[in-house]
């Protein structure tokens, strides 16, 4: 969604407005001074319609890239599927959210996998990271994996391969 900024707004108090986090507006709309904004200004609030991220894992590396509008935001280390349980490659999109407790570290994005549940998540085996250990899922350090899932909406495309 476009949002025309107006007089008294604050980034924070924009974000809460729409439920989308501070960080999430910042990115989207490559702010570089989060106090700087003006009065008439255009912003994008991203949402499940209006969304400029995009997710991108490669296998080969273990590492999850963040897009915004097609340029890398910042990428993480991550784990991977077993070579018995191995990560479906292709073409999804997160389809929810959720707080998971346990293995997935607290937050659970579940993507589009037609063929069991399959999500990015954080991890109580941090020590997996950069390892092919899970049953399929992409496994994040718990605090980079609530950092994404602030970000990201559903609805996100998610490319691995």
């Amino acid at each position: 969604m476009i949002y025309t900024i107006k007089p008294n707004d604050t980034l924070g108090n924009i974000s809460t407005r729409f439920g989308t986090s501070l960080q999430s507006i910042i990115i989207a709309n490559n702010i570089i001074n989060p106090d700087m904004i003006t009065v008439g200004e255009k912003i994008l609030i991203p949402d499940e319609k209006d969304n400029p991220f995009s997710i991108e894992v490669v296998l080969r590396d273990r590492i999850l890239k963040l897009l915004s509008s097609n340029v890398v935001v910042t990428h993480y280390p991550v784990a991977i599927g077993k070579s018995s349980t191995p990560t479906p490659s292709g073409s999804w999109k997160i389809t929810k959210k959720g707080l998971w407790g346990g293995p997935f570290g607290g937050y659970f994005m579940q993507l589009s996998v037609p063929y069991g549940i399959y999500g990015i998540h954080g991890t109580n085996k941090p020590w997996t990271i950069g390892q092919k250990a899970s049953n399929g899922c992409v496994r994040m350090y718990s605090n980079q994996a609530a950092e994404l899932y602030s970000i990201v909406p559903k609805g996100t495309p998610v490319l691995i391969y």
